[in-house]
């Protein structure tokens, strides 16, 4: 082409604009390149090659190799126990450990241990070994001072550092035999640390440390521990130090007083053990300070190191997906062409309507391109129904173009064309070569291995960073290496010819607009087929449509050009509506809670609050007043009294934990706690959800033991809430109050199940009972039973108030005191009637029902919103298994009915491909979410593992109907 040409008629290619940050990436991307081109050739290839084979390879060994370093299990353990007598044993440890501050606030322990050592006669050692942790709680310890003696000599100490320990080797130059004492000194910083008390939840300075350090395999005959504590530290203790010894699940402990021989600004406490001890025990001494007491150092660098170490995979992952990414937009790029181009009226020469697709990567007008191509090569005279034909197929194939659901079709035209080989055949496209990309394939998969085998390795260690989501990890180490290797191993950019040819075809766009080609001339127009690539899909499809058209003289047949894997409206939302039920029911059984399931057991009755398990409730008494609020509601003020059993043995203070049920139906009944006191003196306690109650918890700071009396004072200031009668179905409003909720037996029974004293009084003024429909007690009365079974929760109505005068209140009662439980109902004058009563129960306190309206604070629109929220799952199991095997039966009818073996293409053919099996999907998701967590006789089980079965039972048959000889292969 000649250069000499005006200025209007050159069209500026202005070369792409990248990114600052692209472009510098990028830079340095090749200027890596280029000088690992300068300083080595194959053999450097070979080498870059070997090195991420090898980081692969530690990889692999990480993940389907030994554990490395793993924690000792049970039974090396207990098997150590039988070779205690293989290596030296201690007779007698003692450790003294002298607790100071330093001048800049921080911990300094100075440590003295006297190990007498015996060597049997078959035991062939020259000394003992002392492993210390130099890492703990992320501070660096930095043992100093280390000095030791044996027998009253100077000993040398050898010394072996890790990362994490230092190894003491206490050599005395010859074999030993029978006793011996060892005395070891040195120095440990930084061992206390920051935490939140368990007992309490307030933040404190935690002083807890194994004296047997980081590894003791001896077994050991004696044990003595004194802690010492200067006195400012000893003002700030939260409570008293503990002093604990354990072997595997056998353990003991104590809460140490100061010792009398305590020397002055001093305070000591000692424990010690006097009983022969299996290797691989553990001893330790836990001091918990006020918050302040101590100045905390930094965090130590190898703290970060193993807090984020584990994710340096994944962040080189990060960092290869940028370059990859830089790589790809600039030193990847296309080549450049001539700085301008020109409009162009003529093809490019020897290159096809589909070769030129692939050069301006234009899938969605290929097929269009090509039937122009076909028309413009046929013959001008001769059959007229052949040219009829072509005109209709181009016109047909017009009518698909740009289309939503003609993209499947159109995508794989273009992928399985012949054309992406031929690009790089003819070289108008290159595979990138050269180190960097070598490294942008072998990276990620070395990588990723890494990461998977830190995974693995680290699923069996105490978790180390901060943010610790293995699944995450893996997952998201995968992806980013899935998206590098796809950036590198398709990069195909244009080389210069293929540059060059794109801006020739470019041109033909730039005709085709200023002559409006698309619209006008012929259809067999010799650059007709490579302008519709240039031009908007949609744009191109109808131009050409209406252009055939008008050589038709009419519109196209209706859906003439539908093909079989053309995907019409329909098609398209039986298609989504699968994925949407499929997606939408896995993501529903993974997200929200089953509405069938509430806790196996209330918090009071699990013992996972700390200190629980070792609390006690012996007796239990609870007044409770009910009445009416000045706003309408109704309100229940009650005051228990327990007497509690604090036991010895807890690590930490006793607690004692109560539930009462704050929301019903999705109504809160506005409990709170008013007060707690023990012994006559309030004391700290915390609150939290658990399930539909309201849980509470003590919060002592200090141990204590023997039986105390609590009194806990709550109100539910709403404790109407709307529901249905029974029998009936109205609404009511209903107060129910359990004393006592179900479960209670199990932890506060005494021998035969039950509390001894037990009381559970409850007031109501008379107007307020008089209004209620029903009224009673929640429990079973085996005397009552069958005319108390037609309320709910077999209720034991009140006695009768016909006697009563205006004004006065009820006192209804349970009482039981040696082992007779009596109801007593206490009149205006203090009648009484009492008779034996026997109690089997599920929550103990009562219920009253009073008509709607009653009382402000019902919301009977809560009511019906929980109850669809119960109800919906079941409805919708029920439905979709339902729907999935009437789709297929449907499908199997229609079948049979037209006489055909297999489904053609079309709706009915994706709804058995595509619904039906979603369906079956959906209902299998939605019986395991709510059958996983109930019980096999539960109510939901049946319905919907009936639903299940439909809906895979239609899944199958769908399947098979759809899949069936006689079913396009081509078809997606």
């Amino acid at each position: 082409m000649s250069d000499d040409l005006h200025d209007d008629e050159r069209i500026a290619d202005d070369p792409p604009r990248h990114t600052f940050l692209w472009a510098l990436l990028s830079g340095w991307l090749l200027s890596l390149e280029a000088w690992l081109r300068s300083h080595g050739g194959e053999a450097l290839r070979i080498g870059i090659r070997f090195f991420w084979g090898a980081v692969a390879a530690v990889g692999l060994f990480l993940l389907v190799g030994p554990v490395l370093n793993p924690p000792l299990t049970l039974d090396d353990i207990t098997s150590s126990a039988s070779t205690a007598t293989e290596t030296w044993i201690a007779r007698d440890f003692a450790a003294d450990y002298t607790v100071d501050l330093a001048d800049d606030g921080t911990l300094v322990v100075t440590v003295e241990e006297r190990i007498t050592a015996f060597f049997g006669d078959e035991v062939d050692e020259r000394g003992i070994e002392r492993v210390l942790a130099t890492e703990y709680e992320g501070h660096a310890l930095a043992p100093s001072g280390v000095s030791a003696t044996l027998d009253g000599e100077p000993l040398d100490v050898g010394e072996t550092a890790t990362a994490t320990r230092l190894t003491l080797d206490l050599d005395a130059g010859e074999r030993l035999q029978g006793d011996h004492e060892f005395v070891l000194n040195y120095s440990l910083h930084h061992l206390a640390y920051e935490t939140t008390d368990r007992a309490t939840g307030e933040p404190v300075q935690l002083l807890e440390w194994d004296v047997f350090g980081a590894s003791w395999p001896q077994g050991l005959a004696g044990l003595d521990v004194t802690v010492s504590l200067p006195d400012e530290l000893d003002a700030n203790l939260v409570r008293q130090p503990r002093g604990s010894l354990a072997w595997t699940i056998v353990g003991a402990g104590a809460w140490l007083t100061p010792e009398e021989t305590s020397p002055d600004g001093r305070t000591d406490y000692a424990f010690s053990n006097d009983q022969n001890i299996p290797p691989n025990a553990n001893a330790w001494f836990t001091v918990v300070f006020e918050p302040g007491s101590i100045v905390m150092p930094p965090q130590s660098p190898l703290f970060w190191v193993q807090t984020f170490g584990p994710l340096a995979p994944l962040a080189f992952l990060l960092v290869t997906l940028l370059l990859a990414i830089a790589a790809r937009a600039v030193a990847w790029s296309d080549a450049r062409g001539r700085p301008w181009f020109v409009a162009r009226f003529e093809p490019p020469k020897g290159i096809t309507p589909g070769l030129a697709a692939h050069i301006l990567r234009a899938p969605h007008a290929l097929e269009l391109a090509e039937s122009l191509d076909e028309m413009r090569h046929a013959p001008r005279k001769g059959n007229a129904d052949a040219q009829h034909a072509r005109l209709l197929a181009v016109g047909r194939a017009a009518r698909r173009t740009g289309r939503l659901g003609n993209v499947p079709r159109a995508l794989r035209l273009y992928a399985d064309g012949p054309e992406r080989a031929l690009q790089l055949q003819r070289g108008l496209r290159r595979i990138p070569r050269g180190f960097v990309r070598d490294t942008f394939i072998a990276a990620p998969l070395a990588l990723t291995l890494v990461q998977w085998g830190l995974v693995r390795q680290l699923s069996y260690q105490a978790p180390l960073a901060v943010v610790w989501w293995p699944v995450a990890f893996v997952a998201a180490s995968t992806l980013i290496a899935a998206i590098v290797l796809a950036l590198a191993l398709t990069a195909r950019p244009l080389t210069t010819e293929g540059a060059l040819l794109k801006q020739h075809l470019r041109g033909i766009g730039v005709y085709a607009e200023r002559t409006s080609l698309l619209e006008r001339g012929t259809l067999r127009e010799a650059v007709l087929p490579y302008a519709v690539l240039l031009a908007p899909p949609r744009e191109a499809g109808g131009a050409i449509t209406r252009r055939v058209e008008t050589e038709l003289g009419g519109p196209l047949p209706r859906r003439s050009w539908h093909t079989g894997d053309y995907l019409t409206g329909p098609r398209l939302a039986v298609r989504g509506l699968a994925l949407l039920v499929a997606v939408g029911a896995i993501a529903v059984a993974a997200v929200l809670p089953n509405p069938f399931v509430g806790p196996d057991r209330y918090l009071a009755y699990t013992g996972d609050v700390p200190g629980s398990a070792w609390t006690q409730v012996e007796s239990f008494a609870v007044s409770a007043e009910l009445s009416r609020g000045d706003d309408g509601r109704a309100v229940l003020v009650a005051t228990e009294s327990l007497e509690v059993l604090f036991e010895e043995g807890s690590s930490l203070p006793p607690q004692l934990v109560r539930n009462w049920r704050s929301t019903v139906d999705g109504q809160d009944l506005e409990l709170g706690i008013r007060s707690v006191s023990l012994d006559g003196d309030p004391v700290e306690f915390a609150t939290e959800t658990d399930g539909d109650t309201l849980a509470m918890r003590t919060a002592l700071a200090t141990p204590l033991a023997g039986l105390h009396e609590v009194r806990i004072e709550y109100t539910m200031a709403s404790a109407a809430y709307a529901t249905h009668a029974h029998p009936g179905g109205e609404i009511v409003d209903r107060v129910r109050w359990a004393a006592l909720l179900d479960g209670w037996e199990y932890e506060y029974g005494g021998e035969d199940g039950l509390l001894d004293p037990l009381r559970v009084e409850l007031r109501v003024p008379l107007e307020l009972l008089d209004a209620a429909t029903q009224a009673g007690w929640t429990t079973i009365d085996t005397d009552s039973a069958e005319r108390a079974a037609d309320w709910v929760h077999a209720v034991v109505p009140f006695g009768e108030t016909s006697e009563l005068g205006d004004g006065e209140a009820v006192l209804e009662t349970l009482e039981r005191e040696d082992g007779m439980l009596s109801r007593t109902i206490v009149l205006g004058q203090d009648e009484r009637e009492g008779y034996p009563w026997e109690l089997t129960v599920r929550d103990v306190g009562a219920m009253l029902d009073f008509p709607a309206g009653t009382f402000a604070g019902p919301d009977a629109d809560a009511l019906r919103a929980t109850q669809a929220g119960t109800i919906w799952p079941v409805v919708a199991s029920l439905a979709l298994g339902g729907i999935g095997l009437a789709l297929a039966l449907l499908g199997l009818a229609l079948l049979v009915r037209r006489g055909l073996p297999a489904a053609p293409p079309g709706v009915l053919r994706d709804a058995l491909r595509w619904l039906a099996p979603a369906l079956g999907v959906a209902s299998f998701a939605v019986f395991v979410w709510l059958s996983m967590d109930v019980s096999a006789d539960h109510p939901v089980v049946g319905p919907t593992g009936w639903a299940c079965v439909a809906g895979l039972a239609g899944a199958g048959l769908a399947l098979w109907l759809a899949w069936r000889k006689g079913s396009s292969a081509h078809e997606p």
